[in-house]
């Protein structure tokens, strides 16, 4: 077992379609994160730009809606 412990460095290497807005109505984008150093891989809902309303006009994205 290593007791190396990295200090992740993520980069966004995929962006889905996938859109949900925040509290204040703020749009966010579901992306896979990847550790350059160590490969983890990770998702997180990241901000993105008022320009991804569009991808929902067109169908190119999706908005999610929480229950």
């Amino acid at each position: 077992m290593s007791l190396f412990r990295c200090k992740h460095r993520l980069e966004v290497v995929e962006r889905s379609n996938a859109l949900q807005q925040d509290s204040m109505g703020y749009l966010l984008r579901l992306c896979i994160l990847k550790c350059n150093k160590c490969g983890k891989l990770e998702q997180q809902w990241l901000d993105t730009s008022e320009g991804a309303l569009d991808e929902l006009k067109t169908g190119k994205s999706f908005l999610v809606k929480w229950n």
